[in-house]
């Protein structure tokens, strides 16, 4: 590389243009998952199909994230950072253009994997292009960063598809996204320089596999991991079902739709910030203790809820209440986890992302599995995800309160 090209690719870096790429990269996915949800009736009835079928258009999404992240981390590893994820992205764009011209549901759903295989590329390469380039206090700013980028996505996404579905129909949702994907493509082969130089020679998959059979095995990992993927599912599941259960049942229009969702986005927001603040008093263990205790009880309103009242306000409250939780949750189980694993950490961290995705896809999955005209298959199953997060932690928790 030249001395001239050095310079252009540290004075990208250094700009504001680098931190608006890689979120742009990393917002693809929340924007693919929740843009798209006011117009779940409208695909409905344009592919002549059940609701329960659109809505395993979602599911499907989540095992295609759920699966690229365990190959992109060794991919970029061997072959650097720009290739693989140019890869990624070329592959988002042709499924997500797919996606705009699905002739029926089956073709769709196949795409939604395919479009979650391209779009996890930026969500994973991201991150191992920030630790190339800087120490773990400049990671850190830029993943806040990010971290806003993730947090301003679902606040506007439905809100915005909301509007493009009402006008130009739900085909032309997918069409932006393909349309926005080309102006990253470009960023990235004009501007991204390359910042991994010490490849490995070779994937060793016998040993990737063997150290993410010990992380399952290690206990004090498990009761991280569970309390986060459970509480992520349980988010996933209202993302899943909340279409039918707002728009279909309690009349609520599409585009108002997208501001109650952008709510609840809001409290994410919101949590992400008094969590820091937390944590300047308190150790992780003591904010996952009440907060998952807190997420256990709002799972439990938000199912019972819709059986004594109905007023949608009951069940939004409780939601909000539940998903709130989330950035409480994730932050801290996330950081206990990986602060054992040393060496192991990306894969520790990679098998963390496959299983929440894995996870998420399942109670999607679930929802619109069991559908059956009213709110219980999202309820039961939010209430099963905050069920499981407080019996693990209450079961795991003599092993983490020694950490």
């Amino acid at each position: 590389m030249s001395s001239e090209t050095i310079l252009k690719s540290k004075s990208f870096t250094d700009s504001k243009g680098f931190v608006v790429l890689l979120g742009a990269l990393t917002a693809f996915d929340p924007l693919s998952i929740d843009m798209y949800l006011p117009a779940f009736g409208d695909i409905q009835r344009e592919f002549h199909t059940s609701f329960d079928q659109v809505e395993l258009s979602m599911s499907s999404f989540f095992i295609g994230m759920a699966l690229g992240q365990l190959f992109y981390g060794p991919l970029s590893d061997r072959y650097g950072r720009k290739l693989p994820l140019l890869g990624g992205m070329i592959l988002y764009f042709f499924a997500t253009l797919g996606c705009m011209f699905a002739p029926n549901i089956e073709i769709f759903i196949l795409l939604r994997v395919l479009q979650a295989l391209g779009g996890c590329a930026g969500m994973v390469i991201t991150r191992a292009i920030l630790s190339d380039l800087f120490d773990s206090r400049r990671v850190a700013d830029f993943m806040s960063s990010m971290a806003l980028v993730m947090g301003l996505a679902p606040i506007l996404a439905p809100t915005i598809g909301g509007y493009i579905n009402n006008y130009f129909g739900w085909r032309a949702i997918f069409g932006l996204l393909a349309f926005s994907n080309l102006f990253c493509l470009a960023a990235i082969m004009a501007l991204l320089p390359e910042t991994h130089f010490k490849r490995l020679h070779n994937l060793n998959l016998s040993s990737t596999l063997k150290s993410y059979g010990q992380l399952l095995k290690d206990r004090m990992f498990v009761g991280y991991l569970i309390p986060v993927t459970a509480i992520r599912a349980g988010m996933f599941a209202y993302i899943a079902g909340s279409p039918f259960v707002f728009i279909e049942l309690y009349g609520i229009p599409k585009i108002y739709y997208g501001w109650i969702f952008g709510l609840n986005a809001m409290g994410l927001v919101i949590a992400s910030q008094i969590n820091r603040v937390l944590l300047k008093r308190y150790t992780i263990d003591q904010v996952l203790k009440y907060t998952i205790a807190i997420a256990a009880l709002a799972s439990l309103i938000v199912f019972i809820g819709p059986m004594v009242s109905s007023l949608a306000s009951v069940l939004l409250i409780s939601i909000f209440i539940f998903i709130a939780t989330l950035n409480f949750v994730t932050p801290n189980g996330m950081a206990g986890a990986l602060s054992m694993q040393g060496h192991r950490a990306g894969t520790a961290s990679a098998l963390f992302g496959c299983l929440q995705w894995g996870l998420a896809s399942v109670s999607s999955f679930m929802v619109s599995h069991f559908h059956n005209g009213t709110s219980l298959p999202m309820t039961g199953t939010i209430l099963g995800c905050g069920l499981l997060s407080l019996i693990a932690y209450q079961v795991l928790k003599p092993r983490l309160q020694t950490t």
